[in-house]
């Protein structure tokens, strides 16, 4: 394996344009060969590592216009997704009575798409909103402490907002979209 006494304007080259990934495969993996043989070019490596790695700071902030970030966002996401009736089925959750169906995790927003199915008297704790929250009840009732949802009803809450325990009085099957980052608040006894 050879070695090198010193730096050349070659290992420069050849050292700077491994460390910002753009050899060719080939050449990457020849050079990857070389580096666990000579210190010199392992040494202007590791200095061009730390320099791409400070480039970033270099430039001045920019947020892109929102017309361009959306534009992003919707090209980056699913064109379409079709999730059949016998797809996916429901699931326990650790409160009994309450089942959820997942139908769409966005992993773009962190947005969730489920369907939630509550049998009579169940009880869903109080939770804290990572994101906005849409509820349309499909069938049935959802009792929180200050209002009631019956079927038909939608409702939105704002990110970073508290929804009191939620139970059902005749049971419910609700379309919710929620967040990820959604919390179960401790149960206050």
């Amino acid at each position: 394996m050879t070695t090198h006494p010193g730096v050349t304007g070659e290992i420069e080259e050849l050292a700077s344009t491994y460390a910002l990934g753009l050899l060719d495969p080939a050449e990457n993996a020849d050079f990857e060969k070389h580096l666990t043989g000579c210190a010199v070019c392992r040494s202007e490596v590791r200095v061009y590592r730390e320099v791409a790695g400070q480039l970033a700071y270099a430039a001045p902030p920019a947020l892109p216009a929102a017309h361009l970030k959306d534009k992003l966002l919707r090209r980056l996401g699913p064109k379409r997704v079709l999730v059949r009736a016998d797809d996916s089925q429901f699931e326990r959750t650790p409160f009994p009575g309450v089942e959820i169906r997942t139908l769409f995790v966005d992993k773009l927003t962190g947005a969730v798409t489920s369907l939630l199915r509550a049998a009579a008297g169940a009880v869903y704790p109080a939770h804290r909103h990572g994101g906005m929250e849409h509820v349309y009840v499909i069938d049935g009732d959802l009792i929180f402490d200050d209002h009631t949802l019956e079927t038909g009803d939608y409702e939105v809450s704002d990110g970073e907002t508290t929804h009191s325990s939620i139970t059902t009085k005749t049971g419910c099957l609700a379309l919710i979209v929620h967040h990820v980052a959604d919390k179960i608040l401790p149960q206050q006894r």
